[in-house]
């Protein structure tokens, strides 16, 4: 069996004895087609799902999973994979894997035909409102918002989830206090902050700016979205002003980078 050597071009041969190499070349045949390690994924998600492993636990090192299913550990690793892209697990250098969900969280994406899908999520998802504050914006927040100082806003903390509850992400929601009544009427359908704003109040966004961020996420919040302490998150903030320039709202969303696309087809016309 051949493996790269630390030194740039060289590369060095490793005798792995005859009961070694048969179960390598087994497995080598398996994994072409997935079979071995989906299958041990499989198993693992079972065990994990059954409470063999709680949320919170550390799953066994790879070579004794290894030694557990008779395979190497380039197998395990591609069945922790596995685990590790449905959210159900974390993986840190010397810290080994830690349980994060017994069931496999879903990953949204969001694909975007239009210039009007680019702020819509998916069908079936729903805001739910955590928290709900009102507060004058001081210099810094007055320049992250784009408003003058000392105007009044209401701040709306709130969680994005899928019809089966699986965290998408959060948003916090920035509106003038005139609208604060908003929030009474945020997660009762589908539509965005921005479309109840101008449904209930008889006014029209006509602007609206939008950012996108890569950050990493706080441990509060990452319980919140059931993700790993300061995983990499995608942020996106968004500006809403109606036809004078008055600023309608202001919201940030942010959701785990690894449960998260945003895939734009947009048509370009000469």
């Amino acid at each position: 069996m051949c493996e790269k050597c630390p030194i740039v071009g060289v590369r060095r041969f490793v005798h792995i004895g005859p009961d070694n190499y048969k179960r390598w070349v087994r497995e080598l045949g398996r994994n072409v087609d997935g079979t071995l390690y989906e299958s041990i994924a499989k198993n693992l998600m079972s065990d994990i799902g059954e409470g063999v492993w709680k949320v919170g636990d550390q799953l066994p090192a790879e070579q004794s999973l290894a030694s557990r299913y008779n395979v190497s550990r380039f197998t395990i690793r591609s069945a922790l994979d596995c685990l590790q892209a449905k959210g159900m697990i974390s993986r840190k250098r010397r810290l080994g894997t830690t349980v994060l969900s017994d069931f496999p969280v879903e990953t949204i994406v969001q694909e975007i035909n239009s210039l009007s899908e680019l702020f819509q999520y998916p069908e079936g998802t729903r805001l739910r409102v955590l928290k709900t504050s009102s507060f004058s914006a001081d210099i810094s927040v007055a320049n992250f918002l784009g408003c003058a100082a000392g105007t009044r806003w209401t701040k709306i903390e709130t969680i994005r989830q899928s019809h089966s509850k699986s965290p998408i992400c959060l948003t916090e929601i920035y509106v003038p206090e005139a609208y604060r009544e908003i929030k009474d009427h945020i997660g009762k359908s589908s539509k965005p902050a921005f479309k109840l704003l101008e449904d209930k109040y008889n006014i029209k966004a006509v602007e609206i700016n939008a950012e996108i961020l890569a950050g990493t996420i706080s441990q509060l919040r990452a319980d919140l979205l059931q993700v790993e302490d300061e995983s990499a998150t995608l942020i996106l903030i968004r500006r809403y002003r109606d036809s004078a320039g008055n600023l309608l709202e202001v919201s940030t969303s942010e959701h785990p980078a690894s449960r998260f696309t945003y895939s734009f087809s947009l048509s370009y016309r000469r």
